[in-house]
């Protein structure tokens, strides 16, 4: 189980089996963790359990700032499939070992790695 922070409020968020089979029904096997309406609506699922009132739309009302609340999101994802282990590492031989979805797979190969937005230099 993971929290988030909202506007300085703590919340659970858990994605259960079912949480997860949602997710994928609802925006397939790799969600546009940069699309505020599928943030939120991934984040109001695994924090439905516990904090029925926080819907997509009130999150969004709320405007949490999106790329650490996005990464916070695909912690607890994160959790839901690996545990304490975390994503798999590669093997001596560089070959990665996936248990989920390739599509699955790469927002959180992207966040985990993410460490700067680029900016557009409007040229």
């Amino acid at each position: 189980m993971k929290f988030l922070t909202i506007n300085g409020q703590r919340y659970q968020i858990r994605f259960s089996w079912d949480a997860l089979q949602e997710i994928n029904e609802k925006h397939g096997d790799g969600p546009n963790m940069f699309n505020p309406d599928i943030v939120a609506s991934i984040a109001a699922i695994g924090m439905a359990k516990y904090h029925p009132e926080m819907t997509a739309q009130k999150i969004k009302e709320l405007s949490p700032p999106l790329i650490p609340f996005a990464k916070a999101v695909q912690a607890a994802l994160q959790w839901a499939y690996f545990g304490d282990e975390g994503l798999p590492k590669e093997s001596a031989s560089g070959e990665k070992k996936s248990l989920i979805p390739v599509g699955l797979w790469r927002p959180f190969k992207w966040l985990a790695g993410m460490v700067s937005i680029r900016r557009h230099s409007g040229e």
